[in-house]
């Protein structure tokens, strides 16, 4: 077989774009965000982000978060997420890690 094929009006990637740079979500990898360097592709050196403060995932077309725990809390549109949860993250979404503030784009 071919590649596979997003769903139809599904996203086969997403893009946050923040003061750190943009970083790109690809379908079937979890993206960790956080100030762990080693284990974080969205490496943030903010005091007040986590270690591994979040996670990011790309599935059937739709982003989401889910804190990990983290002191100072991951925001979507200013709303808190749970953490351990799952959180669907909309297009044009601002996604915060702590302070640090990213827009969210799906292609």
């Amino acid at each position: 077989g071919g590649p596979m094929m997003p769903l139809p009006g599904g996203a086969s990637r997403a893009t946050l774009s923040g003061p750190t740079g943009i970083f790109t979500v690809h379908p079937g990898v979890e993206v960790r965000a956080g100030r762990d360097g080693a284990t974080c592709m969205i490496a943030l050196s903010e005091p007040r982000v986590s270690g591994t403060h979040a996670s990011l995932k790309l599935e059937a077309g739709q982003l989401f978060v889910r804190d990990e725990g983290s002191n100072n809390g991951t925001y979507v549109n200013g709303q808190r997420t749970a953490a351990a949860v799952w959180t669907p993250v909309p297009p044009g979404a601002s996604l915060r890690f702590g302070p640090v503030e990213f827009s969210v784009r799906l292609e």
